[in-house]
């Protein structure tokens, strides 16, 4: 059975708790991982001297820091209101710049003058709960690992501060199975490849020795005839970390379809879509040959290529937009496809869209059996309207071309006589297209935990859009006689796009815009 190594820490004064500010000077909360790694090394140097520190804890925190980022559990919060109050401005080593050449600082150097005015903005705790920090364990839990968790745990025991020096905490650590872990309280943060959220500073190997390296560095900083700058910390590094209900983000590179002669659009049926994707993809793969990209990278990321039991490996998403017009006075409407998206999975390390925005432009979309050229592509800017109808936040999202369910719900709709979306579907019962949906859901990268609403049917939730039964889809996705369904999701929170969800999701089908944007 997993466990976790799980290291707790209690804020003594919530009202505000915490202080601690981010790289980019904004609230950083939960507090990161590198914070309570530097706040565990201090507890135990104080803890532990000399030879007890290089034989307990010394191994212990090579250990944690050669560890995947944890997850962490943490109250929700309320930032204060921000105040500007004066301040030492930690520029003690000006002055004693001064006094290591045994002359006083001029006046502008003092201390007394050395003052800043700085924005302060607490960060209150809305429930009394701790904030955890959880790393898995391998199974089962080798003798050595077991001492460095009995040492870690003391040390937590020894934390004073996390934050600011009036950040005053207690802390504990233990050892937390599966039942414990789905027990603790508070808002859950994952670490994610995903662009989008703010990132936390975590350790990593090296981090340990590089606050050993700038401590000595910062106690001999005025050994000889001057001041030697203390160089900032670089060992360590950052990552994505996002709520379990907050959605995720896609990278993508965007472009507009011209007619591959005159001087207009070129323009697709919005049921032609996985014929506008397909013509992308081997136009991509066409570039990427031309220039020796290596074949398996072609085959796998640009084709998408795939084994059973490789999925979830990063590949591109082709997607087509239908424009989205105005009709009336306030009324939207689904037009012809102009503008299209290459796209890359959510947790994809490593990006390659850099090179799609370089190579593609001035490429031609080309018919896979005439040969004829269809399209031309050229860049498209984020600042276009239709293209914001795809990527700005929303909470309402609507398919603009249909969901493709892994499997067909036929014989649960024949047996209770409802339909999709129809409160009494399957006597009450989750209905089988739904639990489809939150499988895909969560091969798209999705928690069904962060929806609030989901709606199926036929026809399109858009004017102008068609039939979900009418759009082409690829043969592997016929043969199955899988489901097919526009679908209509309202999140708990506003998420950005592209979004696109449902088994042919890389080939221009289960594409959504935002309704309320």
């Amino acid at each position: 059975m997993s466990s976790h190594l799980c290291v707790s820490i209690v804020f003594l004064d919530p009202l505000p708790a915490f202080h601690g500010r981010g790289d980019s000077d904004g609230t950083e909360w939960p507090p990161s991982p590198l914070r309570l790694f530097q706040a565990l090394l201090a507890a135990s140097s104080a803890r532990w001297r000399a030879t007890q520190f290089r034989e307990y804890a010394v191994p212990a925190l090579r250990w944690l820091e050669s560890q995947n980022p944890p997850h962490i559990f943490a109250p929700n919060i309320h930032t204060g209101v921000p105040m500007r109050i004066a301040v030492p401005n930690n520029d003690m080593d000006i002055p004693a710049a001064f006094w290591a050449k045994h002359v006083e600082p001029p006046d502008n150097k003092t201390p007394q003058r050395l003052k800043t005015m700085k924005t302060v903005r607490p960060t209150w705790l809305r429930e009394r709960d701790a904030v955890h920090y959880l790393w898995e364990l391998p199974d089962p839990l080798p003798e050595g690992i077991r001492g460095h968790i009995e040492t870690l745990s003391a040390a937590s025991r020894s934390v004073v501060a996390l934050g600011w020096g009036i950040d005053l905490v207690a802390g504990s650590g233990r050892i937390l199975f599966p039942e414990d872990v789905q027990r603790l309280p508070g808002e859950r943060w994952r670490p994610t490849s995903d662009p989008a959220p703010g990132g936390l500073r975590v350790p990593r190997p090296g981090t340990l020795d590089a606050i050993t390296d700038r401590h000595e560095a910062f106690l001999h900083r005025l050994d000889g005839d001057g001041f030697t700058p203390v160089p900032a910390l670089a060992a360590f590094a950052v990552v994505g970390y996002r709520r379990a209900d907050s959605p995720p983000t896609r990278r993508y590179a965007a472009f507009r379809l011209r007619h591959p002669v005159e001087d207009c659009s070129a323009v697709f049926a919005s049921t032609r879509a996985n014929y506008v994707a397909a013509m992308m993809r081997n136009a991509t793969a066409m570039v990427a040959q031309e220039q020796g990209q290596d074949n398996h990278w072609i085959d796998r990321y640009v084709h998408g290529h795939r084994e059973k039991d490789d999925s979830a490996l990063p590949r591109f998403s082709y997607l087509p937009l239908p424009s989205i017009e105005h009709r009336g006075n306030a009324n939207f409407a689904l037009g012809a496809i102009r503008r299209v998206l290459v796209a890359e999975l959510i947790d994809s390390g490593q990006s390659h869209l850099s090179w799609v925005r370089q190579m593609l432009p001035g490429q031609f979309l080309m018919d896979e059996k005439t040969r004829d050229r269809r399209a031309l592509l050229t860049p498209l800017t984020g600042g276009d309207w239709v293209l914001r109808k795809y990527t700005d936040p929303s909470d309402i999202w609507a398919t603009v071309t249909p969901v493709v369910l892994p499997g067909s719900d036929a014989r649960a709709r024949k047996r209770s006589g409802g339909r999709p979306g129809s409160s009494g579907w399957c006597g009450g019962k989750l209905a089988k297209a739904e639990k489809l949906f939150f499988k895909t859901l969560r091969h798209a990268g999705y928690s069904p935990d962060a929806l609030a609403e989901l709606e199926f049917r036929n026809v399109s939730f858009w004017p102008g859009g068609e039939l979900a039964l009418n759009f082409q889809r690829p043969n592997y996705l016929k043969n199955g006689h899988w489901s097919v369904y526009h679908v209509r999701l309202r999140w708990k929170q506003s998420i950005k796009g592209p979004l696109a969800i449902g088994a042919g999701r890389h080939c221009g089908l289960g594409i959504f815009a935002a309704m309320n944007t």
